[in-house]
């Protein structure tokens, strides 16, 4: 594996990289168990229908989505080990909430109450992680606090499978209290709080409310663009309310002495370019993660079961792919990492729309195709967040992975909406197959859209901007 030379990682920074990762893979395994546990929703609460346990997936995201900024800046001023510490433990009240909900409205509070957790857990989590370590080996820090994340979410459909084919759904949301405890044990003994702003300043509480309203409403817009109907008067009111306040943040950001999201920060160009990179990377990915197991029960007609063991190797190239990007990147550079990876998603399914076919063909047809998408996604993902903190000053730690981590859930929100309106209401697995074939076109030109735009991330911190 490359090295940055004569940079040593210390203990401590392998032990903070080990609590941040171990909270992050609480925040990135519930975000994907839940699609694999969405049908015992629905026998659990008979009665209630599909729309409306959707809001089980939408509250999550809307709350996570909204508040990543807000947390982040948070982190920065009050502590950062502070906001882990409550993250995480709002995240576990949470879960355990959802375990015994006793009815779908319950469900529902709970996730979003879940994802006021998650939020908050994310930024503090990167601030700390990247602070921990020397700048010169940043981007091997973010992408295995990233791969951590990454791999929960490739892992997820496969844990979750298992917990509820051995016992029921409400199991695997109870897993969350014993790896929550030890991350909240582990963060305590391994980070130092970082010091309050002491500038006197008053925050920007209103510029805090309206770009999480913003980020909320616009999120909303896409999340039930599909069954309120695109241009019916709900979204449009959404969309134009969202946008309203987005253009009151942005007065109030101009005019505030201290604001949410301070103009030297804005002013760094790897900071723009590797976020609006990340958000178009998003846009595919998280539909891939999705399609990875929707193809499977809905073409192949795979159970449960066999579908989450079937990803399972996929999710070991994640894992794989983020553990090798952050040295390569070090020492190469980002866009030498990034760029190639965006490049093999896109191999990875142009494979799927050859060699797929109607009838259950794994080894030849799905299994080369996931296992490049999935490696391109290790490579990519974990890197562009490293590139969008690189040259960051270190009070803005966990408010620039915030704003990231904002730029992945919006594309990804996008990217969900945008595979479901593809795929649209398939009549049978004939039907879907088509629609599929659509749908990882899609994919791969998001991924090759991001190829260009990583290719204008800043190279290395001796470069020319």
């Amino acid at each position: 594996m490359p090295q940055a030379p004569g940079v040593a990682i210390t203990r401590k920074a392998w032990l903070s990289l080990a609590a941040a990762g171990l909270a992050m893979f609480l925040v990135g395994v519930d975000g994907s168990l839940i699609n694999v546990a969405f049908p015992s929703f629905r026998k659990d609460f008979d009665g209630v229908s599909s729309a409306q346990l959707s809001w089980v997936l939408n509250a999550y995201v809307l709350v996570y989505a909204a508040l990543l900024v807000v947390s982040g800046r948070l982190a920065d001023r009050r502590g950062r080990l502070r906001v882990l510490s409550i993250g995480l433990i709002v995240f576990v009240v949470a879960s355990v909430g959802i375990a015994v909900s006793p009815s779908a409205f319950f469900l529902v509070a709970m996730r979003g109450f879940q994802g006021v957790g998650a939020a908050l857990i994310t930024p503090a989590s990167m601030g700390l992680v990247i602070a921990s370590w020397p700048s010169e080996r940043r981007a091997t820090a973010v992408t295995l606090w990233g791969a951590c994340f990454a791999s929960a979410n490739a892992f997820g459909p496969a844990i979750g499978a298992g917990i509820i084919e051995l016992a029921n759904w409400r199991w695997a949301f109870m897993i969350n209290l014993p790896i929550g405890a030890i991350a909240l044990i582990l963060s305590k003994r391994v980070f130092v709080e970082t010091p309050k702003n002491v500038s006197g300043a008053k925050p920007d509480l209103l510029g805090g409310g309206l770009i999480s309203l913003a980020t909320g409403l616009l999120v909303l817009a896409i999340v039930q663009g599909r069954d309120w109907g695109w241009t019916s008067g709900w979204i449009l009111l959404l969309v134009l309310s969202g946008v309203a306040c987005f253009g009151g943040f942005l007065y109030c950001n101009k005019r505030h002495p201290d604001p949410i999201l301070p103009r030297v920060l804005l002013a760094i160009p790897s900071f723009r370019r590797a976020s609006l990179a990340l958000f178009t990377f998003a846009l595919g990915m998280y539909a891939l993660m999705l399609s990875l197991v929707l193809f499977l029960t809905d073409v192949w007609e795979y159970s449960i079961g066999i579908t989450g063991l079937s990803t399972a190797l996929a999710a070991l190239c994640v894992t794989i792919g983020a553990m090798v990007a952050g040295p390569l990147a070090d020492r190469y550079g980002h866009r030498l990492v990034a760029g190639p990876g965006t490049f093999i998603c896109a191999l990875g399914m142009l494979w799927w729309i050859t060699m797929l076919n109607e009838q259950p063909n794994y080894l030849v047809g799905y299994l080369p195709g996931a296992i490049m998408s999935a490696a391109g996604m290790g490579l990519t993902l974990g890197v562009l967040a490293a590139a969008g903190v690189s040259e960051v000053k270190p009070e803005f730690f966990s408010l620039a992975g915030g704003v990231t981590q904002t730029a992945r859930q919006f594309g990804g929100a996008l990217g969900l909406a945008a595979i479901f309106a593809i795929l649209g209401e398939p009549s049978g697995p004939a039907d879907a197959y088509s629609a599929y074939k659509w749908g990882f076109a899609f994919i791969m030109i998001t991924s090759i859209v991001a190829c260009l735009l990583a290719s204008q991330v800043k190279q290395s911190q001796s470069d020319p901007v």
